[in-house]
């Protein structure tokens, strides 16, 4: 039998994101463990966010595509369209 190596990251939502958490953590990151070669998209489908729901997504602080490959340790904030202005 094998066992699933699984990795720890650590996510920020914010503005309209923090409705799926079911909390608002404003301060500090969550912790959410992932199995190893997980990506963004599969962070935001273990966290109920709909992919269109998401802008823009920092790793580490650089700016990183939804197929980006996760690893264990990463601090990852994560931010949606933002709307408003002069139209």
């Amino acid at each position: 039998m094998s066992k699933e190596v699984s990795i720890k990251i650590y996510v920020k939502l914010y503005a309209t994101l923090t409705k799926y958490i079911g909390r608002s953590i404003m301060h500090e990151p969550m912790e959410v463990e992932l199995v190893k070669g997980a990506t963004l998209t599969a962070l935001y489908h273990r966290l109920g966010i709909p992919g269109d729901e998401v802008k823009t997504a920092f790793v580490n602080s650089k700016m990183q595509s939804d197929d980006y490959v996760l690893c264990d340790g990463d601090h990852v904030g994560v931010f949606p369209p933002v709307g408003g202005g002069c139209s």
